[in-house]
């Protein structure tokens, strides 16, 4: 295998970081736009409602611990030229164990939150047409409109092109962000109890009465198990992640500029325990630049996601609990509608607009997302899936979320129900795995002058402690639920 050197720096990093590095900005957008969806316009909002500005620490600490999970995964993915899930194939114990256990929870995953999100965009189109039906037939008509959208998207996900995606998935995020600043600011929330509820880390122990005397299916849910839930569905989760690295095939950066095609995935067996690297000054120098993209992105996109968290939460302490008001059940949505009303009633159809397209938006994005996630794990350790054209396997990926998704949507009623243990398992136990795994991949693989300084090494590290205990301790919580009942 020839030594890697790193193709020539633009004009603009060659200066280094500066404001030009904003035009990398790209696929973050679509992981944002993915997320927010569920995590910022569901769960936040409902975090802020059922504990007010408490758990803001919660909220921020997992954008950032998510963030700094991903960009390690990102650098790696420009200074080697191949996905991280490709050497985490090679770790020791069975052949490609890793990989398939990924894969395996992520296809677990899949169809969990696509029954989920068009569910609730049903009932968001049942409130947005006045439809006066309740009870059985209100969840039938969901069904059938989260029916219809995901044909509709299903078939734009197979005639698009990734730059369609990401311009629109760009787009709808702009006016998401316009929108919700807008909304907080006229909110006037208790800025100093948030700044307390961001520094001051508190777990509250009990459900306000309101909340047990008026919200049985939220009360009946242990405070961490509820927790463990909003800090998976913040920013995402793994089978989020594996898609959004595999994004980045699309671009030129660092060592991403030597693989031939996109898809292209180096075999496992027989890697070098160093990847072979020009350690040259000029080359390592080079290579550190060609970082700045993936930190661009990775950083927007996760700063984008932390603003919404953070608006929602805000928004939803500051004027759905004091009403004491929660999103819960088959009334998701609903409530959050005062966001923007209590600004002018005129605004109701902006913010159901603003809705649709967030959950919208979150549901286009995510098939193509989960189909590169699914390549992603299982091309590392079958010769099948390296072979297979991919639009070929997206189609059979496809299918398998859409026709499993359908099922569980008219099977089952709760959307946060459906979302629970997805969320949970993937959201934030794997997160944490994630990163010791990464930190395992750069020790056997790269040199150790491009392997992650200090500080980055101490953030995963705390990441993956407090992702992977949290994960573990709502995992207890949800099964002794479950049994409960």
């Amino acid at each position: 295998m020839d030594a890697i050197r790193y193709p020539d720096l633009p004009k603009d990093l060659q200066r280094g970081l500066s404001w030009s590095a904003i035009k990398y900005f790209g696929a973050g957008a679509v992981i944002a736009s993915v997320t927010i969806g569920s995590g910022e316009t569901l769960f936040a909002s409902r975090g802020g409602a059922v504990f007010g500005y408490t758990l803001l620490w919660c909220f921020v600490a997992s954008a950032l611990m998510k963030g700094v999970q991903v960009y390690t995964a990102a650098r790696y993915m420009v200074l080697t030229g191949e996905h991280p899930m490709t050497h985490w194939a090679a770790m020791p114990g069975p052949r490609g164990w890793a990989a398939i256990s990924m894969a395996a929870l992520c296809l677990f995953c899949f169809p969990f939150w696509l029954a989920a999100l068009p569910l609730a965009l049903g009932d968001l189109l049942n409130w947005i047409f006045n439809v006066e039906a309740t009870g059985s037939d209100r969840l039938a008509l969901a069904r059938v409109w989260g029916t219809i959208n995901v044909a509709i998207i299903v078939t734009l996900t197979l005639l698009q092109s990734y730059e369609i995606l990401e311009k629109a998935q760009s787009l709808i995020m702009g006016l998401l962000l316009f929108c919700i600043v807008i909304a907080t600011f006229a909110a006037r929330p208790d800025w100093l109890a948030a700044l307390q509820g961001i520094v001051i880390p508190q777990v509250p122990a009990n459900y306000p009465d309101w909340i047990q005397t008026g919200y049985p299916s939220i009360a009946s849910r242990a405070p961490w198990l509820e927790i463990g839930v909003y800090l998976g569905a913040i920013g995402g989760g793994v089978y989020d992640y594996v898609g959004y690295l595999s994004l980045y095939r699309e671009k030129l950066w660092g060592a991403l500029a030597l693989k031939k095609d996109r898809f292209e995935v180096g075999l496992v067996s027989g890697s070098p325990a160093t990847l072979p690297v020009d350690e040259s000054p000029t080359n390592l120098a080079r290579a550190k630049r060609w970082l700045i993209p993936a930190a661009v992105d990775t950083g927007i996109g996760f700063a984008l996601v932390l603003i919404f968290t953070l608006c929602f939460v805000l928004l939803g302490a500051a004027i759905l609990h004091p009403a004491h008001v929660a999103p819960a059940g088959n009334d998701l949505l609903t409530h959050q509608a005062q966001f923007l009303t209590r600004i002018h009633p005129s605004l109701l159809f902006l913010y159901q607009i603003g809705i649709f397209f967030a959950f919208w938006g979150t549901i286009y994005g995510a098939y193509e997302v989960y189909s590169r996630t699914a390549f992603e794990c299982l091309a590392p350790v079958s010769t099948r899936v390296r072979t297979t054209p991919y639009p070929r396997f997206r189609l059979a990926i496809l299918a398998y979320t859409v026709v499993l998704g359908l099922t569980l949507m008219w099977t089952m009623d709760d959307p946060i129900k459906i979302a629970s243990l997805p969320a949970i398992v993937g959201g934030v136990f794997a997160c944490g795995l994630w990163c010791f795994a990464m930190i395992w991949t750069e020790r056997r693989f790269l040199p150790k002058p491009l392997q992650m300084p200090r500080a980055l090494l101490a953030l995963n590290v705390v990441a993956g402690i407090v992702l992977t205990a949290t994960g573990l301790y709502a995992l207890v919580e949800f099964f002794k639920n479950a049994a409960g009942h």
